[in-house]
Parts: structure tokens; sequence; C-alpha cells
């Protein structure tokens, strides 16, 4: 191990190296955030997450430096990467093209400075200083490039300081962003403070700054005026480079071929299975526009280790992708969840009863507080909550004691629901719920717009086929409406059938079903609605963990629909039978007896396991015992992600995300996107979901699990009211009384 490397990694912090003359040597720490093009260099993240440290090694790639200095820099990540038990996950960088989790560990930003080691630092001089001009890029994940001194480096689309050696000047382009010229304002001060230890003014160039400034400006950068600054550039070229679409996913076999060759094989596309991955040998998944994964299988032999990521990279070129394209190796089973996601379904034997999510153990205590699974192992754990729990086990405001209000969309509008018939849902409409309930001595609101998943099976009924999409628009707008009405106060949360949170099945006390088809015209009883089938034969699937979360769901009778993973209910013109399947959890047992008595009142249930099954019970089905399905396994874990959302000039909208994101990232005149795994939140998302639970919170009024995403919170973050926060005027009054106290 290189003697750079002993004793770290075993904190969490942040370690910087850089290359020179092709070994390792610490970086300064007031240096964090600097990098020189010339120059290479390897940072160390480590992250205390329970009580496990976790790694992230990243080789970062400047784009004037050699390709020895390149191999040099992976060489010694490799050696890193070992010293830390072959864990950590590793991340190609490269200069203008880093990771979102690499920006993360710089709040203010990276600067980039051209030359390399020979350069030094830069140091003020009077007798010889360098001016230096910097562009500033980006919304959020700012970036201050050093380009060469001259107008015709500027456009009026960015931001651009020029650091002199008593003046660090901040031009601000006509067409640049608000949150462009705070970020540049802020670059510069960092500048002053920290190159000139406080002894430069800083001196802001807008539409109000006088002809002198401008006039001073352009004679230290060596000529021209504004007339001569290029327009913006046409594209959007701060996120160009993240908008190319999305390709098609792939995964490679990385074999050793013998003679010191390696071979590289095509295993498959879409969908992905876990097992597809072979401890024996090493894959390269390729994401298209995304970039490659490396994976190491902890079988695999010395050679196909060590050349599988230099395989990675000479395959990209073969391919025509940008020397940037991202890199990533890990290792079997320490895969992160951004690799995860690409896989269709995924098992991870853990001892993890939150699936992989960032809910407190006092979170999931109180959103179970009735499931002992001390005795399951960690995949039974896993499977029964996935499955059976509800979604965001984690948003549980109170114990769903308070108060419900159930409104059918009808015509466009609402129309309440009879208490009578609360917890009966129809898969042909759309519903609106308020509930509430009291909390800390006020009233306190949550408004669900249930709407049905537009890939589940529903029958005709008199009113089609489905909830339409001008229904599902329109319980969005209810819920608005109500929320305003509300004076805003209320947290609003979209639902998917199948998809429903936890809280919202406590609601219903395990007296929840959900019917195919739409509401007849007044609901009397159970049998009083349009589905109700003919021949009077109806199958209903339950799940639940208890009494409290239990519900049914009904589907076509047929024997397909069945899994011996779960419990059914048949009901026939003769007889109404629970139904076992053979892996059917005892939690499951136990509650359907509350369902059959629910959907089938009038009957005894006769209860049957998988294979005891009487011959009627099979004519009712019109099938054989070889026709039922088959339960999946869970879907994989996924990371958690903040995203900040934006409107671009050309009216596109964009989305920026922000890894190893903390509660200052929240910007309050913005709106920000936390997807923690169960909401999808565009397009191009490469995981596997389709409907999702979507939880919109307000500032001032953020809900427990909300809090529980970030590493820390603190609820006076935001007690200023956001017309009372510093702005744009304020920052440049804050900076013109620092120069006048010079």
């Amino acid at each position: 191990m290189d003697p750079a490397f002993e004793g770290v990694g075993q904190e969490a912090k942040l370690w910087i190296w850089r290359i020179e003359d092709f070994e390792v040597k610490p970086y300064a720490e007031n240096q964090y955030g600097k990098f020189y093009e010339g120059d290479c260099y390897i940072v160390l993240k480590t992250t205390l997450k329970g009580d496990q440290l976790i790694h992230d090694v990243h080789f970062w790639l400047g784009k004037e430096s050699s390709q020895d200095e390149w191999g040099t820099a992976a060489i010694k990540a490799v050696e890193l990467d070992d010293s830390l038990g072959g864990k950590p996950v590793q991340h190609r960088e490269v200069q203008g093209h880093e990771s979102a989790l690499f920006l993360s560990y710089f709040k203010k930003g990276i600067q980039y400075l051209k030359g390399g080691v020979a350069s030094g630092f830069r140091h003020v001089d009077p007798d010889d200083y360098e001016p230096a001009l910097f562009q500033v890029k980006g919304r959020r994940n700012v970036r201050v490039t050093q380009v060469e001194m001259g107008v015709g480096s500027m456009n009026k689309g960015d931001c651009f300081i020029l650091d002199t050696v008593d003046t660090v000047y901040v031009w601000t382009g006509p067409d640049s962003r608000r949150t462009e010229r705070l970020k540049a304002i802020q670059s510069a001060t960092e500048m002053r403070d920290n190159d000139h230890a406080g002894g430069a003014k800083v001196l802001i160039l807008d539409e109000f700054a006088d002809g002198g400034e401008f006039e001073a400006f352009f004679e230290a950068l060596g000529g021209g005026s504004n007339d001569d600054v290029a327009d913006a550039p046409a594209a959007d070229d701060d996120v160009s480079h993240e908008r190319n679409e999305q390709k098609e996913v792939t995964l490679y076999k990385v074999s050793d071929g013998g003679d010191d060759s390696v071979e590289i094989e095509e295993v498959g596309g879409r969908p992905l299975t876990q097992d597809m991955l072979k401890s024996e040998d090493c894959f390269i998944l390729d994401t298209g526009a995304s970039g490659f994964f490396v994976w190491i299988g902890r079988e695999s032999t010395k050679a196909e280790k060590e050349s599988a990521v230099n395989k990675a990279t000479k395959y990209m070129e073969q391919k025509g992708l940008p020397v940037w394209t991202k890199v990533e190796r890990i290792v079997e089973d320490a895969e992160p969840a951004v690799f995860k996601q690409y896989f269709e379904r995924w098992v991870d034997d853990d001892e993890q009863v939150g699936l992989g999510k960032v809910y407190t153990q006092e979170q999931i205590a109180e959103s179970l507080p009735n499931l002992d699974l001390s005795a399951r192992s960690p995949e039974e754990r896993r499977h029964l909550v996935k499955k059976s729990a509800g979604s965001a086990i984690g948003f549980m405001p109170d114990d769903a004691s308070g108060a419900v209000e159930i409104y059918r969309i009808e015509e466009m509008e609402l129309a309440p629901v009879a208490e009578e018939a609360h917890g009966m849902f129809f898969g042909g409409d759309s519903y609106v719920i308020k509930y509430t309930y009291e909390k800390e001595g006020r009233e306190q609101y949550i408004i669900y717009f249930w709407q049905v998943h537009t890939g589940r099976v529903v029958v005709r009924s008199s009113r089609g086929n489905e909830s339409s999409q001008d229904e599902k628009a329109a319980s969005a707008l209810q819920a608005v409406k109500m929320d305003d009405e509300l004076g805003g106060k209320a947290v609003q949360v979209r639902i998917s059938q199948g998809e429903e949170p936890r809280h919202f099945l406590m609601l219903f006390k395990g007296k929840m079903i959900v019917f195919m088809g739409g509401h007849a015209s007044g609901f009397k009883n159970v049998h009083d609605h349009d589905t109700y089938d003919a021949d009077g034969t109806r199958m209903f699937h339950v799940r639940g963990t208890c009494e409290a979360d239990t519900r049914a769901v009904q589907v076509p009778e047929q024997a397909a629909y069945l899994s011996p993973d779960d419990v059914f209910v048949l009901e026939t013109p003769g007889a109404t039978y629970i139904w076992n399947g053979q892996q059917a959890c005892e939690e499951e047992k136990s509650v359907s007896a509350s369902i059959a008595a629910l959907v089938s009142p009038d009957a005894e249930p006769q209860v049957i396991n998988q294979g005891e099954e009487p011959e009627e019970f099979w004519s009712a089905l019109d099938a054989s015992p070889d026709q039922m399905g088959s339960h999946q396994p869970s879907s994989p874990v996924r990371g958690k992600k903040l995203i900040h959302c934006s409107i671009n000039k050309s009216g596109n909208f964009i989305v920026d995300e922000l890894d190893g994101f903390e509660q200052d990232d929240l910007n309050d005149d913005d709106v920000m996107l936390v997807d923690t795994g169960d909401e999808k939140f565009v397009e191009t998302d490469p995981s596997p979901r389709k409907d999702a639970t979507v939880i919109q919170v307000k500032e001032g009024n953020e809900p427990a699990s909300f809090k529980a995403l970030f590493p820390s919170w603190n609820d006076s973050l935001f007690e200023v009211p956001a017309s009372e926060r510093p702005k744009y005027d304020d920052v440049k009054s804050m900076i013109a009384q620092f120069n006048a106290s010079m």
C-alpha cells in the first residue's frame, strides 16, 4: 500500500491526493475544490451509514493531463480500494463531466485552474501577478473554469470572474440567470478571502454598474467592451451533455481467454435479472448515455479483475463515445443502488427491515407496531414488508385515527361517498380523500388522490373500462382546489392503485376492497354495483401484515392470477373458499377471514390449502392447478436523489440531480423533488417503475418522513420568511459595505 494511504478511511471525511511525478501526494485541505487541468487526483469520500463506513473512491482526470498520469491515477485508485477491503465503489471522473455524487462533496462549487503541478498555487504578489479569467456555469452544481484571457472567451449567457491583484470583478451576462449571478458572487468572495486573504475588492458589473467600472474591467482583460461580447449560445449547453438520448441497456461478460487475453461477449439486454451475473466472471453494464459499470465477481481471476476497467474504456472508445463517459467499478456483494436499479429484480441478504430506505428504526416501529419479524430470515422480512405492508412505510404522520372524508370524481366534480361505503373503491373511478388529524395542538391535513394503475386489469362497466385520463386529471385538480381552501396547509399525496401508502391503508381499519369496474348510481351492499358477475363468481387477492392494513383487490377469476405466495378468496354461487398458497405468510392467512366476511357476508368460507382443492374449486375457475401463476422476488433497493426542477430559455422542463444532498440544498424559490426510490420523477429514470406514490410537501410543513431523508434537519433553517431572506440586491449591498470598509 502506498504510504500516502495509511490510516485513511477510518472516519467520515473527505481526502484528496494529487498525482505528482507519478507519485501520490496529499493535497492541501484549503485547496479542496480547486483542480488543475494538467493534473490527476484521487478523492476518497467516507460516509457513516448506520454503524458502517461506506467508501467511494474517485480518480479525477484533468483534460490536459497525460495518458501516463491517467494510468497512474487508475492504478493508485485500485490500490486505495484494496487497502479498504476491496468494497469501495470506484468512479472515473473527467473534467467538466463529473458525477453528481462527486460534485456534492464541494458545496461551494469546483474551480478549474490552468496548468498543473509545476504551476503551483496562485499567490498574490503585486510585482508578479497574472490576472485570470474564469467562466461560471451551472444552476446548482457550479463549475468555475479558467478560460483564456480576452473578450473572445465571453458570452452574454454566463457570468465571468476576472481575478486581478487587488480587484475581483464579477461580470454578469445580461442573459444570465439570477442563481448564476449569486453563485458567481459567492465564488468571487471565496477568491477574495482565500487567494487574497481578504485584501481585494469585489466589483459586480451588471446593468446598474457605471461605465468607469466596465472600462477598468476590459482594460484589465486586455481590451474590448460589452458590445464585443458574443451572444448567449442558442442551446442550453449547461445541461446539453446530460440530455442525451437514453440508449439500450446491455450486459456483457468479460472472460479470461487464456494467454493473458480477455474476451467480451454479450449476455443480454432488458429485462436484466440478478442471476445473469456470475461470481466467477466480470461484467460490463452499458447503460448508454449514463455510462458504464464494471462488475467484479468475487471468484473472477486476477487477469479479469485487472483488465475489466481497461476493457470497458476500450469498448467505449470503439463505440465512439466521448472520453468523459462515466465508468464505475463495483464488486460483488457491495453493489450500490444506482447499479441495482437497472435490474428488474434484486435480492440482498441483509438485515434491513426498511428495504434499504432511510427510514429510522423509530419510524419503522411506528409503522409496523404489531409485526414481530425477529424470528424471520432477512429475505422473509424484506419480502413480507415489500408485498404486504404498503408503500412509503416511513410516512406515518399519526395513528390513522383522524377524520376521513371520501369523494369520487363524477362529471369532473367531487361527489361525497357515503360513510358505509368507505373503503370500497372501484378500479374504474378516481377519488379524493381528505384526512384531518390533530398534532401539536392544531389541525393538520392530508389530501390523498387515488387513481387506477394504468396496467391494472379492469372489466367494462357502464362507465367504460377504466378511470379516464380526464378523471385522473380532475382528481389532481380537485386536490389542489381543496388544498387552496385549507389555506395551502395540506400535504398532497398521489396514489396509484396497488401502491397505496401504509398510512392510507390504515385509514380503513382492514376493510378496504378494490372492485373492478366503476361505481353504480347508488351503493347499498357489497353485491350492489356494476361489476357483480352474473354467474356469481368473483375472486379477491388478499394482502396485509395485520388487521389494520388488510385489503383485498378483485382480480379475474382465472387460475393464472393465483400465486403460491399469497392468499385468495373465491366466491362462487355454491360456496366461498379461502385459498392459502404454499408460500403464503401466516399474517395474511390470519386476516383472510375478515376479508371473506366483507366480500361474501352470507357464506361460511371453506379454508383450503394449495394442493388440497376440491374439484368444484377448479371448475369455478375453469382451469387446472398447472395453470397457476408465480410470485416475483423483491425489486431492487434504489438510492435517494434530490432533483432540482427548472425551465430553460427554450421553455423545456429540465431536471438536475444532486447526490449526497443536505437540507441547505433545498432552494426556497424553486421546486425540488426528493426521490426515495418509490417515486419516478422523469421518464429517463432507468428503474423499472410504472406508478408510484408522490407526496407534495410545503416549506415549513415537512412531515417527519421527509425530514428523515436528510442527514440532519434544522427546523429553524426556514423560519425566516422567504420574503425577508437576502436577495441579489442584498448581496450586492453587503459586498459594497465590505469594499467601503477596506
